[in-house]
This record gives structure tokens, C-alpha cells and sequence, in this order.
């Protein structure tokens, strides 16, 4: 035991064991001091006075403007700021090894700040919804230059990143119209939801205004039922270049152009009981060559306004309904000239019978529809040659016919195809002839109003079980408008 005591105090053992050992003889060499802690106390004051200062420039709030640096406006939240961050934090500062370090003087602390001009860095907020935004802020450096350098491209992180997102706004100049901004496109759009009244006020603001508000687009369907028109306002209308009009019930003051009126893109019109003169009628249907469907119900027609009408080769549906000043000729007009028609309604025209032959002679072939009650003089001739004529007739209308008999029946039941027949206050025609309509097996609804019984019509409803009896009081056939709606004409929408 004293041989290992003489070794270990043997002053060269101790000097080789202290040179292999650096760790050994710096615990040795510090063993007089009571810890690291205990520096110069002025040292020890300087140190913590610039670890203050870093930790408020860290934790300061980014939206105040610090003269000292731009460090400051860094949100102290950053992942960026944690992971790269030039200032080591407080646990590294007062580790044993950094206390032999000196610290900062305010010189370098300041020219270290002031190094680190940056122009764009992002700070990521909040909003309330949640959403993270991406700000910009530019810092100001008071201290020096008081200017920015925009030409710098990197952050103070050592990222070489250009920031893209900036919130600017543009500062809106007091009393400019921000309506001109938008384009035609973008106020055609919006006109599209206005009402033509409001549409019409419009067209009075400005010469833009006015020549988006006359785009054809806004005005392919008008209702102008129970209005009254000015004079030459139907040529303003037909201006506009629309497709659908609708004119029921109307006053229409006159329209006598000068000039030959251009052609009109109108395809569907409804004039039934309106008022109007026959020269106005006549300017109006004379540009109306690609009319498809038209109603003249009791209007007072002319032998002129039907040749007018027969020029119309595309007409497909007429509606003549208790129309007026009809005769033989102006029935040659519109038959020979309008061969495409498949749903005509002449019912109650009082035609005498130079009309009602030249009608069964003349009749499409192709007709489907057909409404021809109240002929009180056609006769079961008559009605033989119309079946024969059109033998594809899917709805006939032969109401108050009173010379019709039971051998109006046998032709009736010639159509095959027939799926409505009306002979309602058809009183010469017997109960057992309407037995003869069971032959036809498409037959599925048949009116007989004011004709048979209570029994009568029990037994004729258990004659013909397929059939239904007395279902429609009026016909529907090339009326622009059945029931309670009034603001469509043939199923089209007549209002936007």
C-alpha cells in the first residue's frame, strides 16, 4: 500500500497522468473555484443584460416597429425561427464552456443586428376562419439609412427564397364608377336577371347601358298580355328581335312603317282577342315568315291577312277560334300555302259552305288535330270526306254539330288512331251509335256532354271499360293557353 502511495505521489506520475487526461486537469485546475457560476460579478451583469435584450427582441410583438433591428418582427412562433435561429438560446449561454466567452460588447451587438437587412421575410397569421395567411411585411431600419433595400432576395434565415404573396390592396378613388370596370360580357350577365320594366329603365342611364340592354339575348321571350301598346311601339318590339311574344288581351295602337319592315326572328305569337287594326295586323305578320305556331282568336281577319298567313310555310299550329271575316278564299290562302300544319282550331267561325268544302278538300293530310265544333251546317257527308281526307287524326272536335246522326258514327270509327273525340250537345247522334266506337281500340277519352243520362251514361261507361267518359269540358286543341296559366303560351315560359 505505501508503494502505490510513494507512486501516486510521485510528481512525474502526476504530470503524465495530467497530460493524457485534459478533462482531468481542468477539474484540477478549477477545484480553488466554488463553481462557474461564481464570475466576476461585472462580467456576470454584463451577460444577463444582453440576454435580456436578445430574449425581448425574440419575444416581441411583430406588428411594432423596433428601431434596434429587424429580428424583432420575427414571430418568436416561427418554426423557422426555432430550427435556424443566429442567437443561441438561454441553456447554451450559461453552459460552462460558452461563460469563457466574452460577451457582447454594444457595438458588436448593434453591427451584428444591423447586418442582417432583409426586404421580405414571411410571418404566417391567423385568421378567424382558421385560415393560415401569409403576410409580407417590409421592416424600416430607422437606425441607419431610414430607407428599405428592395434589391436584397433572402431572408435573415439564410433562405434563398423569394416571398410571393403580398397583401395590397388598390386605394379606391372617391366617386369613381366601379361599374365600368366590369366588362360587356359581365353586365350582359347581370341584365339577365332583371325584369324587362327594370331592363327597360336601365337602357336610360347611358350609351353603354342602352346597347348591352338591346342585346337580343334579353328579349327573346316578352309578355305584353292586357297592355296598351303605343303608337309604333310594335316596331320597337320587333327591334329587339324576339322569338316569343305573347299579345293576349292586348290594346295595339297603329304601326304604319314607311319603309318595308325588316324580317322578324318571331316564332311563336299569341294575339288572341286583341284589339288591333288590320293595316297594323298585317305590317306585323308580313315579318313574321317563320312563325311556327300563331293564335287569331276573335280577331278580325282579312282576306289579305289570310294570304299574309299563307305565307308562313312553316306554321305547324293555327288557332282560329271564333275568328272573324273568314271565307272560302282567305281558307284557300292558308291551307294552300301552310301544308305543314298538324293542330288547326276553326271552331266557330260561322263558316258557310263554300268554307267548309273548300276545308275537307284542302286539309292537310298530315292533319293530327282538329276542332271544328260548332259547323251547325256540316252535314254526315261532309264528315265522311273529312275522315277520309285525314286519316290520321289523333283528336277531333265535332261539338254542337246538330246535323251529325248515327252514320257519323260508322266513320268515326274508321280512324284508327284516334285517341279523343268530343261530340258533345251532338243531339241526332243515338246512344247505341257511340257503341260502335269500341272497334277503335287507341280511343281513350270521350266527351258527350249534355247528351245521355245518369243510366245512359253508367251503360255506355260499362260498354267501353277502356274509355274515359266526360273528362275535358273545353278543348285544348291549338290553344296557346289551357287552365290557370297564363304566362306560358304552347308550354313555352313567356316571362324570365
Amino acid at each position: 500500500m505505501s508503494a502505490n502511495k510513494t507512486e501516486d505521489d510521485h510528481p512525474s506520475s502526476r504530470n503524465l497522468d495530467d497530460t493524457e487526461s485534459p478533462r482531468k486537469k481542468m477539474r484540477m485546475d478549477n477545484s480553488g473555484r466554488k463553481s462557474w457560476s461564481l464570475m466576476d460579478r461585472k462580467t456576470d451583469h454584463e451577460m444577463h443584460k444582453t440576454l435580456k435584450r436578445k430574449r425581448d427582441i425574440e419575444n416581441v410583438n411583430p406588428n411594432i416597429n423596433l428601431v434596434t433591428s429587424p429580428l424583432s418582427k420575427l414571430s418568436p412562433k416561427s418554426p423557422r425561427m426555432k430550427a435556424s435561429s443566429p442567437n443561441p438560446g438561454p441553456s447554451r449561454l450559461k453552459s460552462p464552456k460558452s461563460a469563457d466567452k466574452h460577451p457582447l460588447q454594444p457595438t458588436d451587438q448593434q453591427l451584428l443586428e444591423t447586418s442582417l437587412i432583409f426586404t421580405d421575410y414571411l410571418i404566417d397569421e391567423e385568421t378567424p376562419l382558421a385560415q393560415s395567411v401569409s403576410a409580407q411585411y417590409l421592416p424600416v431600419n430607422t437606425a441607419h439609412s431610414g430607407t428599405v433595400n428592395k434589391n436584397r432576395d433572402f431572408t435573415p434565415l439564410g433562405l434563398e427564397e423569394e416571398l410571393i404573396i403580398s397583401r395590397r390592396q388598390p386605394a379606391a378613388v372617391p366617386g369613381a364608377d366601379s361599374f365600368n370596370i366590369l366588362s360587356d360580357e359581365m353586365i350582359l350577365s347581370v341584365f339577365r336577371w332583371l325584369p324587362k320594366r327594370t331592363l327597360a329603365h336601365c337602357m336610360c342611364v347611358c350609351k353603354r347601358w342602352h346597347r348591352v340592354a338591346c342585346d337580343e339575348t334579353l328579349w327573346q321571350r316578352l309578355d305584353l298580355g292586357n297592355k296598351t301598346l303605343a303608337k309604333d311601339a310594335v316596331g320597337r318590339i320587333l327591334a329587339r328581335k324576339p322569338v316569343i311574344i305573347r299579345l293576349a288581351s292586348s290594346e295595339i295602337a297603329e304601326w304604319h312603317p314607311t319603309t318595308p319592315p325588316a324580317p322578324s326572328r318571331i316564332q311563336y305569337l299569341d294575339l288572341s282577342m286583341c284589339t288591333v287594326d288590320t293595316t297594323t295586323l298585317n305590317n306585323l305578320l308580313s315579318t313574321c315568315s317563320l312563325l311556327n305556331k300563331l293564335s287569331v282568336e276573335s280577331v278580325l281577319l282579312a282576306d289579305s291577312t289570310c294570304q299574309i298567313i299563307g305565307k308562313c310555310s312553316k306554321l305547324e299550329t293555327l288557332n282560329l277560334t271564333m275568328a272573324q271575316g273568314i271565307t272560302a278564299q282567305g281558307l284557300t290562302y292558308i291551307l294552300s300555302g301552310c301544308p305543314s300544319i298538324q293542330s288547326l282550331n276553326i271552331s266557330w267561325c260561322n263558316l258557310d259552305e263554300a268554307s267548309l268544302e273548300v276545308l275537307v278538300a284542302m286539309l292537310p293530310q298530315r292533319l293530327q288535330r282538329l276542332n271544328i265544333s260548332g259547323a251547325r251546317i256540316i252535314t254526315d257527308s261532309i264528315l265522311e270526306r273529312l275522315t277520309a281526307r285525314c286519316p290520321r287524326l289523333v283528336e277531333l272536335d265535332i261539338s254542337d254539330c246538330g246535323r251529325l246522326t248515327a252514320r257519323s258514327a260508322t266513320a268515326l270509327a274508321s280512324l284508327h288512331r284516334l285517341e279523343h273525340l268530343a261530340t258533345s250537345r251532338c243531339y241526332l247522334l243515338p246512344a247505341h251509335a257511340l257503341y260502335k266506337l269500341g272497334s277503335t281500340a287507341a280511343l281513350q277519352y270521350l266527351d258527350v256532354w249534355g247528351m245521355l243520362h245518369t243510366h245512359a251514361l253508367s251503360a255506355l261507361r260499362g260498354a267501353l271499360p277502356h274509355v274515359h267518359l266526360n273528362q275535358f269540358m273545353f278543348s285544348a286543341i291549338a290553344r296557346p293557353t289551357v287552365g290557370p296559366r297564363r304566362t306560358s303560351i304552347w308550354g313555352l315560359r313567356t316571362r324570365d
